[in-house]
């Protein structure tokens, strides 16, 4: 069996070396058994050594097909070259990116709107989350609005709020919105499966509502027949009439059930929550619509107007929480970028002179590992959370946005902490991580000579010197680029591995 075993092995050696690896290894384990077995020695133990052995011969016949000491050197050595972590980081962006599902809640804020002629919506909401007023009054007020205006060829009202419903898997939490029966025909959307509400339903159907894709998926697991099922919702049992297509989405992505009943919302909601989706006359400017329903908001009474409201293109509203995420990002690229050239200010040293080229080299590393960075903590967060509670709840909660907040912040903090701790650690002219890290000086002479970590660029382009203790905030690691005399010190064969 042992014969065997190492033949097998030597399958992974070259053909020219084979029978010899072959032979030595044959005669090895010959003489070695038979010592063992001769003097006593082969028990379990022993045994369990040499079945060790025949594993370690595949690794044995293998760098024989390859320089053993340069494998080895560059295992060590490419883990610190820049390339080796760009190509890492940009990996992580790979894996980030596709296990989101390819990021659809971004790519949903800059694809396509799904509602007809987008260009002529426009949504009116209220910013004020502590003002309540009873859930009926903007669903009145906005039916007489609708005979009123003159710049809007429709309008329907909206009031989200978060909710429950029963299904086979159990009961969940989610979020649902209550709009006015003609809702869909003024953004102009149809149903995947059924219908969507239409003015009349409201009577003829108090119980009904609207599920999107993912609870049809998720909780119902795309059952073709779902059209006409009664299930819980908020107290009641209530009939799905109709599945929203995959894309769309209105106001938040989070809004798992739609419905047009009252029984079905709360009596009292928060401003913040409601609002009014208006399509505009053709030809109406967003100046002209604003000027007719900020007079109109002003004199709907005291249960309306306490409320600050705003107007604003339906494309705008979609690209706003992105790009709260996006400026966010970038002002923590600028933040960190300001933070490494203070701290290159200080550490180095007054006599030493960097060409522009290796200045260069060492900004345009540092940006493009701290965007890839950001970039895999934008996705991260902003699919992550959401993508999670879907699986886990088939539905994304109203808190969702407040976890996926929270997320971006401290892993942004953390990623830029790493990226300036990696930059610093970094040799000031090839950009490899700088190694050989020793301990110098003693803590009874620290007013006196120099106590702290030395590490050495393993190229010999300089030395890095780190405090044990900053005795000032003015005292910052120290760098000092090595002349040409010390090049003899130092393994050219190895600097020359990349």
């Amino acid at each position: 069996m042992s014969s065997g075993v190492l033949w097998m092995a030597s399958l992974v050696a070259p053909k020219g070396k084979r029978d010899a690896w072959l032979e030595r290894q044959r005669k090895d384990l010959w003489h070695w058994i038979h010592f063992l077995y001769e003097s006593g020695q082969l028990n379990p133990t022993s045994k369990r050594q040499i079945a060790k052995h025949l594993r370690n011969a595949f690794s044995d016949a293998l760098w024989l097909r390859f320089n053993r000491d340069q494998a080895l050197r560059l295992a060590r050595e490419a883990p610190r070259a820049p390339r080796f972590c760009l190509l890492g980081l940009a990996l992580l962006l790979i894996v980030v990116v596709a296990a989101s599902g390819f990021a659809p809640t971004i790519r949903g804020a800059f694809s396509r709107l799904p509602y007809k002629a987008p260009g002529r919506l426009a949504q009116l909401s209220f910013s004020n989350p502590y003002i309540h007023y009873p859930s009926d009054a903007l669903f009145l007020t906005a039916a007489r609005w609708s005979q009123q205006s003159k710049t809007a060829e429709s309008l329907s009202a909206y009031s989200w709020e978060p909710a429950r419903m029963t299904t086979a898997l159990g009961r969940e939490e989610l979020t649902s919105a209550r709009v006015s029966p003609n809702f869909f025909d003024v953004i102009g959307v149809n149903a995947q499966l059924g219908h969507v509400f239409h003015p009349g339903d409201e009577q003829q159907c108090p119980n009904c509502i609207v599920i999107s894709n993912g609870v049809w998926e998720h909780d119902f697991h795309r059952d073709p027949g779902i059209v006409g099922r009664q299930v819980a919702f908020q107290g009641t049992m209530s009939t799905i009439v109709g599945v929203l297509p995959a894309h769309f989405w209105f106001t938040s992505r989070d809004i798992s059930v739609w419905t047009s009943s009252r029984s079905h919302a709360r009596a009292f909601n928060s401003a913040g929550r409601t609002g009014v989706v208006l399509r505009l006359r053709p030809g109406v400017s967003r100046a002209e619509a604003w000027a007719e329903f900020d007079k109109l908001v002003r004199d709907a009474g005291p249960a309306i107007n306490f409320a600050p409201a705003e107007l604003a293109p339906i494309r705008d509203v979609a690209l706003q929480g992105v790009e709260i995420y996006l400026l966010f990002a970038f002002l923590a690229l600028i933040g960190s970028m300001a933070i490494l050239g203070l701290h290159l200010v200080r550490s180095f040293s007054s006599k030493m002179h960097v060409k522009f080229r290796d200045s260069y080299r060492w900004w345009l590393f540092f940006t493009a590992k701290t965007v890839l960075l950001i970039a895999a903590c934008f996705v991260a967060s902003l699919e992550g959370p959401r993508r999670v509670l879907l699986i886990l709840t088939g539905s994304v909660p109203s808190y969702a946005g407040t976890i996926s907040s929270w997320f971006l912040l401290v892993t942004i903090v953390l990623a830029i902490t790493w990226s300036l701790h990696d930059q610093y650690r970094r040799c000031r002219i090839c950009l490899k991580r700088l190694e050989h890290e020793s301990y110098v000086g003693a803590p009874a002479r620290l007013f006196l000579d120099w106590w702290g970590t030395e590490l050495v660029c393993s190229q010999g382009h300089g030395l890095l010197h780190v405090p044990e203790m900053k005795a000032s905030w003015l005292e910052e690691e120290h760098w000092i680029k090595l002349d040409e005399s010390w090049k003899s010190l130092f393994d050219t064969e190895e600097a020359n591995v990349s």
